[in-house]
């Protein structure tokens, strides 16, 4: 038994005892207050009043016994409230422990370097397994580092490495994993732009006077369907920056894998140092020198 409840039961089995040993004063003093009238009755005939005095005499005495009882330590006492009796109960509603978490974290992805060799991801490497793909594609790629393959372009591929893995492959040495990714800041770093002055292709943190833009589709785009590729890439109507920027349709025939299938340029001989994409309100990051 708990000893909050063992302790108030010992004092209330000594309350009863007290009770027992009261009422058993009582019931003597009672009987010799009887014998005592008899005795007086019987024997003494002028002192045949004093029945009615012994009487008087025993229940001052139970008096005086009663109130010795009440001032056992264990009673209540005058002036006391007795406090509401309290018992353990046997329904108590006790709140489960939680369980021990289980492991649902899959192990993480496993990252090659240039010469394919297996490596800690934390370490510079240019191969990321593909983890949750269901096809090893240019478009699952852009899912796994947080893009949309209906408007991102990015300079990572998907490759085979040995053992039949998918892997994500970037063109330079990386280090931490690049899952979502394109979901920090402009990861210019990672998307797929043009400089026109050396004709050569470079990610977005570089100078640059185009970035390319999906639509989705394999075929040729139009106009109409790159302006409005390009305004979701934008999250800005192009209108509304044509002193800067200008769409148009790349030059690529349908079919072709490569996704890029319309372009943003810098108006005239302007050149930009950020990416465009999610740019909002923001002012387009035209380079100055």
């Amino acid at each position: 038994m708990p000893l909050a409840f063992a302790v108030p039961s010992v004092i209330d089995a000594t309350d009863a005892i007290w009770a027992q040993i009261t009422a058993a004063a009582l019931i003597l003093v009672g009987a010799a207050a009887v014998v005592l009238a008899y005795w007086i009755w019987s024997t003494h005939p002028r002192l045949r009043k004093l029945p009615a005095t012994a009487a008087a005499v025993c229940y001052f005495l139970s008096v005086v016994v009663m109130i010795l009882g009440n001032a056992h330590p264990s009673g209540q006492g005058p002036g006391r409230v007795a406090g509401p009796s309290v018992a353990p109960s046997s329904s108590v509603t006790t709140t489960e422990r939680p369980k021990s978490p289980v492991a649902t974290t899959a192990a993480g992805p496993r990252c090659w370097s240039a010469s394919q060799g297996l490596i800690d991801c934390r370490e510079k490497h240019q191969f990321e397994e593909l983890l949750g793909a269901t096809n090893c594609d240019q478009a699952a790629v852009v899912r796994f580092l947080g893009g949309s393959p209906s408007v991102d372009v990015v300079t990572a591929q998907p490759a085979t490495v040995p053992g039949g893995v998918c892997t994500v492959q970037t063109d330079e040495d990386v280090m931490g994993s690049a899952h979502n990714v394109l979901q920090q800041g402009t990861a210019a770093g990672w998307r797929r732009c043009f400089d026109r002055r050396t004709q050569s292709a470079v990610n977005c943190s570089q100078l640059h006077s185009r970035e390319y833009v999906a639509t989705g589709s394999t075929r040729r785009p139009t106009p109409d369907e790159c302006v409005a590729a390009a305004a979701t890439y934008l999250n800005q109507l192009p209108a509304n920056l044509v002193d800067d920027l200008v769409v148009t349709v790349k030059d690529v025939p349908s079919g072709n894998p490569d996704p890029a299938r319309c372009t943003i340029d810098a108006r005239g001989n302007q050149l930009l140092d950020d990416s465009v994409r999610s740019l909002g309100v923001r002012p387009v990051p035209i380079h100055t020198t």
